[in-house]
């Protein structure tokens, strides 16, 4: 890891992260260990192996949309998740605060997705749900959520409303049901969703 940029140490890991099946370990002992490395650096790293030894790392499912994570192994058998992006993020209180906006407008997300019927799109065939991503316009999420974080309270005041961490949790949201509600109604009145072709969606971002 010694020379390696935060880019360079980031683009590893996800490569090591998409090279393991889902629900299978680490095996490359190199990858294992060049992964303890990284991990080490977290400012959660206490925290998530309170104090026991790691014996292995898994690839699990974490969380919404199908995403994945790594997982340690405690000598003990118990695990917890944890985020080779977040130890090199600046802010990770704000990424906090998105992730459980996001959990919030679930069931509207979710609402919309049942109403998908195959299209075409500049010449793109979307047959299933599959083949696409739901995209926020007019305002985009992150717009949106700025708009609602500002008069809100702020990233400071809203980050000590989410749940704490815990082992094998990997849901991020707020306690308050009422903050829940209020973010979701801003969301379904201040923009539109949309289904747009994965391959397009993506190399906009």
């Amino acid at each position: 890891m010694h020379g390696m940029t935060q880019k360079e140490i980031k683009e590893r890991c996800r490569r090591i992260l998409y090279s393991v099946p889902r629900n299978g370990k680490v095996l490359d002992t190199v990858d294992f260990h060049f992964l303890m490395q990284v991990f080490a650096l977290s400012p959660y790293y206490e925290l998530k192996t309170q104090g026991k030894k790691i014996v292995g790392i898994e690839r699990r499912d974490a969380g919404f949309y199908g995403s994945t994570c790594f997982y340690l192994i405690r000598e003990d058998g118990s695990c917890t998740d944890i985020s080779f992006t977040k130890i090199f993020r600046v802010d990770g209180d704000t990424d906090d605060v998105l992730k459980a906006l996001r959990s919030a407008v679930v069931p509207s997300i979710e609402a919309f997705r049942m109403t998908f019927r195959p299209f075409t799109y500049e010449g793109i065939i979307c047959n299933s749900l599959a083949d696409v991503d739901i995209d926020h316009y007019d305002l985009k999420f992150r717009e949106l959520a700025s708009i609602w974080i500002e008069q809100n309270g702020g990233v400071d005041s809203l980050v000590k409303k989410i749940n704490p961490t815990a082992d094998n949790n990997t849901h991020t949201y707020f306690l308050d049901e009422e903050l829940k509600s209020s973010f979701r109604q801003f969301h379904d009145a201040h923009t539109h969703l949309r289904f747009l072709p994965k391959v397009i969606n993506r190399s906009n971002q």
